[in-house]
C-alpha cells in the first residue's frame, strides 16, 4: 500500500509542476504579446515620422511604401467626402462636428459654415452668405440706392453743370 501512495504522491508532485510550468509559459506568452503589440506600435510611429519628414526617401522600398501611403491616404479622403455627400453633411472648419448641409451656423461651436461647392450654381438656386442678415441687406439696399445719385452729383460737379 505504500508503494500506491508514494507513486500517487510522485503523480500529483508532476502534475503540479507541470502545471506551474504551463502557468508560467501562458504568462510569459501574454507578455510577449504585449511586448510585440509595443513594437508594433513603435513601428508604426517610427514609419510615419519617416513618411510625413521625407526621410529615406532615395531608398526604393522607402519610397515605394510612401507612394503606397499617399494612394491609401487619398482613397480615404474620398470615401470620407462621399460619406459626407451620402449623410448630407459638411465638416464644421472651427470644431471639426458635422453639420447638415442645410445649417448656416455649426450647432456645436456656432462657427459661420461657408459651402464651397465645385459645382456650377443653377439659376434658380441662391448663394447664401452666413454673414448675411435682413437687417444688413436693408442697410447696404440704402446706401446702393444712395451711391448712384451721389454719382450723378459729383458727375455733375465735374462738368460744371448746375
Amino acid at each position: 500500500m505504500a508503494n500506491w501512495r508514494e507513486k500517487l504522491n510522485q503523480v500529483t508532485q508532476s502534475t503540479i509542476s507541470k502545471s506551474k510550468e504551463v502557468a508560467e509559459v501562458a504568462k510569459l506568452n501574454v507578455e510577449n504579446g504585449s511586448l510585440n503589440q509595443s513594437m508594433k506600435g513603435i513601428y508604426t510611429e517610427v514609419g510615419k515620422y519617416v513618411l510625413e519628414n521625407g526621410l529615406l526617401s532615395e531608398d526604393e522600398s522607402v519610397a515605394a511604401w510612401a507612394s503606397k501611403a499617399a494612394d491609401i491616404k487619398a482613397d480615404i479622403e474620398s470615401n470620407a467626402e462621399r460619406i459626407k455627400a451620402l449623410k448630407n453633411v459638411n465638416t464644421c472648419p472651427g470644431c471639426g462636428a458635422e453639420v447638415p448641409k442645410t445649417s448656416k451656423f455649426c450647432d456645436k461651436c456656432g462657427t459661420p459654415i461657408v459651402v464651397t461647392s465645385t459645382e456650377p450654381l443653377k439659376e434658380d438656386e441662391e448663394v447664401i452668405d452666413a454673414e448675411f442678415s435682413e437687417a444688413s441687406g436693408e442697410e447696404k439696399a440704402a446706401e446702393e440706392k444712395a451711391e448712384p445719385e451721389n454719382g450723378e452729383a459729383k458727375q455733375e460737379e465735374a462738368s460744371g453743370e448746375d
